[in-house]
């Protein structure tokens, strides 16, 4: 995997009523950055996508995405089953992904 997926980054999320705003930056990609979307998955274990973020094009930029959340959405995001999830042209199944932590 090292020949295709590197890099690092960093994201906050501020959840305002259901609004969920999201802001990162990334940096380090061996490859462009194609999509990034927000998964559901229990912490450390990798689930579907949804909801979807931007991400600049290339091999650092920025993410930044405001979400409206259902219920559930919230609730996931509560019990820290929300995780970002960045791909990019050499890494096509996720370069980098991170889970949303309560502070």
């Amino acid at each position: 995997m090292a020949a295709t997926i590197a890099g690092s980054g960093s994201a906050t999320a501020v959840l305002s009523g259901s609004k969920l705003t999201v802001t990162g930056t990334f940096d380090g990609l061996k490859s462009p950055a194609t999509i990034v979307q927000l998964h559901k998955g229990q912490r450390g274990v990798r689930g579907p996508a949804v909801l979807d973020l931007q991400a600049t094009k290339g091999t650092s930029g920025t993410i930044l995405g405001t979400l409206d959340l259902n219920p559930q959405q919230i609730q996931d995001l509560q019990n820290a089953r929300l995780y970002i999830q960045l791909h990019s042209e050499k890494a096509p199944d996720g370069n980098l992904w991170g889970w949303l932590m309560l502070q």
